[in-house]
């Protein structure tokens, strides 16, 4: 079999038959990639530890008939701060679904490769909900939906204030054009301006962001309706992290 190198992230697991398990990475030179890991399950095997979520790996992989297999591992930066802490998990954990849920596979995006391991590192060591809200945003921008939040998407006039916010149209909407989206909803100014700041900046910005606890949830509920209303997907994990910040 065709051998290949990758550097990547693992974004999910799952088991097959009695000791293999099926690992799903995204690759910055081949995208999305699933692949098996013969054995992976067994004790002692050469792959513990080292195929965990999160973690940012690279691999020898060779190209199968339905999957690929995973023949070498060595990992990078396992992201161990993450799996320490509740709050970092369930933000890593909604990372690392919308760059599974919201891309095709086996097509290359180095760009948000790029945005998915720097979000992972920053909600390791820093805000893991900024984080979170920021990888939202930049997956937004790099697929080409924006969103919008200066001006109306609909006429391209200036946004100076609060307005209305449309997910299936990708931005603000001003008064006059309200009605073109019947589910659109209220935004304040401060959230526009911090999705707008999230959308252009980089990850390492994110410390100049200062919010309320209103207002970040303000931001992380437009986010995930924008994610879920252009990729057409309804995520799993928000409603985790919601019963794991009740519970911190």
């Amino acid at each position: 079999m065709p051998v290949y190198r990758v550097e990547a992230i693992v974004l999910r697991r799952a088991n097959l038959g009695e000791a293999d398990r099926i690992v799903t990475l995204y690759t910055r030179e081949h995208g999305k990639v699933a692949a098996v890991a013969k054995g992976a399950r067994k004790p002692g095997s050469r792959f513990v530890g080292r195929l965990e979520l999160f973690t940012h790996l690279r691999a020898l992989l060779a190209r199968g008939r339905t999957l690929d297999v995973v023949s070498q591992v060595e990992v990078v930066e396992p992201f161990a701060a993450i799996r320490g802490d509740l709050g970092r998990m369930g933000a890593a954990s909604f990372i690392v679904e919308v760059a599974d849920r919201a891309t095709p596979e086996r097509e290359p995006f180095p760009v948000l490769y790029r945005a998915l391991r720097d979000a992972l590192l920053a909600a390791a060591e820093g805000d893991a909900g900024l984080a979170a809200a920021w990888f939202a945003a930049q997956v937004l921008a790099l697929s080409g939906y924006g969103p919008v939040t200066d001006r109306c998407v609909v006429c391209q006039r200036p946004i100076t204030g609060g307005a209305a916010f449309s997910a299936a149209l990708g931005g603000a909407l001003c008064g006059p054009h309200r009605e073109r989206d019947r589910g659109a909803v209220p935004a304040s100014a401060v959230a526009l301006a911090t999705i707008g700041f999230l959308r252009e900046t980089g990850a390492k910005a994110l410390g100049r962001v200062v919010l309320d606890r209103a207002q970040r949830t303000e931001v992380e509920a437009l986010l995930r309706r924008s994610v879920e209303e252009r990729f057409e997907i309804r995520l799993r994990s928000p409603p985790v992290i919601e019963r794991i910040t009740r519970l911190r």
